[in-house]
């Protein structure tokens, strides 16, 4: 149901820009029309872009990764500022894109951003008793393990709500995929999204999907839907497809109350490792 490979310290991005930049509480009014009023289709070659380069360190939703929280960035610092800094980087952390991406790319990762309000932090508001019947009745332990109880195709919730926050934990039970965890940056990994759901084919034509477990410049270890480790050489692969978003535990969205979505977040965030005495 829910990944926990752990995180590494968030890194610098465009927030370190935050405490050098006055805010400001909308985007200026000197900026082109352009980007404050996008059509469909900027924002939907502006999320294309945001995905494929700048996911990985600050996360699908913008929410932070090994790079900071950037929801609703534009508005703090302006667009020609985030602009700036997209183009031209920070030292320290933010690389500069602009040999990369065109300006027209990243005009529409700008007017992206500007889609993607800050989100307020999720309080826990269910009761942990009723959250694990709902655990119980949902089919949760047919693939996760608590307390050694349960299956192991899926990631131990055993301390879950030691590593993962409650708004992450309440995002991935209706949005499984969405806001994945980040390998640490290695040279052989480049900081991969953990759990990813990859689509994969064989050259003799065999199809697989599952979640990439560990993958390098010449083999991908994948876990398929079974629990089962299936480990590829890159060269024997007619297509490797990364799909963001996917995921191989089903959306509990429609299938449980609001009620019952907040009671199991509250149980899987009572899980927690025993502190020694």
């Amino acid at each position: 149901m829910i990944a926990i490979r752990s995180l590494p310290m968030a890194g610098v991005g465009i927030a370190v820009m935050l405490a050098a930049i006055p805010l400001a509480a909308s985007p200026r009014p000197n900026q082109e029309a352009a980007v404050a009023n996008p059509t469909p289709e900027d924002l939907q070659q502006g999320k294309a872009t945001f995905e494929s380069t700048c996911s990985t360190c600050h996360g699908l939703d913008g929410g932070g990764a090994m790079g900071p929280n950037i929801q609703g960035i534009p508005f703090s610092l302006g667009t020609d500022a985030t602009t700036n800094v997209i183009k031209n980087g920070m030292s320290g952390g933010m690389p500069a894109f602009g040999g990369q991406l065109s300006a027209t790319q990243i005009q529409h990762v700008v007017q992206y951003l500007l889609t993607l309000k800050h989100q307020d932090a999720y309080k826990v508001t269910g009761d942990p008793a009723q959250g694990k019947e709902v655990y119980a009745s949902s089919g949760c332990a047919s693939c996760h393990m608590v307390d050694g109880q349960g299956g192991d195709s899926a990631p131990d919730l055993s301390n879950v709500g030691t590593l993962r926050d409650p708004g992450y934990l309440h995002t991935t039970i209706l949005y499984p995929g969405s806001n994945l965890p980040q390998q640490h940056l290695f040279l052989e990994t480049g900081g991969k999204l953990d759990d990813l759901f990859v689509h994969l084919v064989t050259k003799d034509g065999r199809a697989l999907d599952g979640t990439r477990v560990a993958e390098d410049s010449f083999r991908i270890v994948i876990e398929d839907a079974k629990g089962d480790f299936q480990s590829f050489d890159k060269a024997g692969l007619r297509e490797l497809k990364e799909e963001p978003g996917k995921s191989l535990m089903p959306s509990y969205k429609g299938k449980l109350s609001d009620a019952q979505v907040n009671d199991l977040v509250a149980y899987l965030a009572s899980l927690k490792e025993a502190q020694p005495q």
